[in-house]
């Protein structure tokens, strides 16, 4: 009788996040950071448009939350642009660029200590573009380039815009990197919502039709998704970055139940799934 041979268990569910755009709203995702990592929640993978993808980056290149929201304390708009009109939008992004190389370094893609992915748009086509290598600043440049506000950001002479606007919560990467499980913090369910009084205002409530809109597809999907509330807070507000964190960091605690739950749930899925194949080929 031949002897059956033992099969190796699944090991450690991969947990896939991402990481929605939201200017000045994306430090809601640090701390939504902090939350799953006080509930040792192990994120394996990591994509973010926009701000998102700035968050994502630093994350995946090991800037600790508790940096990140030092680093926030000191934004504004005016660091993170500068005046350079050109015939395709009123200021350059490239002070972002500086942030991302002042904290993480002259890295690529491909270089960080998990899989990372950033989304951003090819404006001259209205391709959705996934950086998973390449300059890392360069990346998180385009995928948080505002049209109009920003001129497009030239990589290989192909020009970028905010991802926002093809993918603005960017599940898509997620299982391409191996997620098992896929969470999303969004931030645009709750946030304001104005009455439009001058051209920032009116890049605000273009942002929220947009991002909403989109999220309403994924919702109808099997993933865990984290909104949360934002509505004192515009997509300009980086005054109140203590706030924006505690946002962030509250509405994951909510979730934590459903996460363990799900990730539990989806760990035995898996296992039975490869004792089927082990079966079938005469493992054990």
């Amino acid at each position: 009788m031949p002897v059956k041979k033992k099969v190796k268990k699944s090991g450690k569910l991969k947990i896939g996040l991402a990481l929605s755009g939201g200017g000045a709203l994306g430090i809601a995702h640090i701390g939504a950071l902090k939350a799953l990592q006080a509930n040792k929640i192990k994120i394996s993978c990591i994509s973010g448009t926009s701000a998102g993808a700035i968050v994502a980056a630093c994350w995946a290149f090991g800037v600790s939350a508790d940096e990140m929201i030092e680093i926030s304390k000191k934004l504004n708009w005016l660091k993170i642009s500068n005046f350079g009109y050109s015939k395709l939008g009123l200021n350059s992004n490239k002070p972002v660029g500086k942030i991302i190389r002042d904290y993480i370094g002259d890295k690529n893609i491909q270089d960080a200590k998990i899989p990372l992915a950033i989304v951003a748009t090819d404006i001259d086509s209205g391709k959705k573009i996934v950086f998973r290598e390449g300059d890392v600043a360069q990346a998180v440049m385009a995928s948080a380039c505002i049209p109009v506000f920003f001129a497009p950001v030239k990589i290989e002479k192909r020009n970028f815009v905010d991802g926002m606007l093809v993918e603005n919560l960017p599940f898509s990467p997620l299982k391409k990197m191996g997620a098992q499980l896929e969470i999303g913090v969004d931030l645009s369910m709750w946030m304001a919502h104005k009455k439009t009084d001058n051209v920032l205002d009116v890049v605000n409530n273009s942002y929220g039709i947009v991002a909403r809109q989109q999220c309403s597809g994924v919702l109808k999907e099997e993933r865990i998704i984290i909104q949360p509330h934002l509505e004192k807070f515009t997509l300009f507000d980086f005054k109140n970055p203590e706030q924006l964190f505690t946002a962030g960091f509250d509405a994951t605690e909510i979730a934590i139940a459903e996460i363990k739950s799900k990730s539990i749930r989806r760990k035995r899925k898996a296992d039975s799934s490869l004792k089927k194949i082990a079966n079938f080929f005469g493992f054990e």
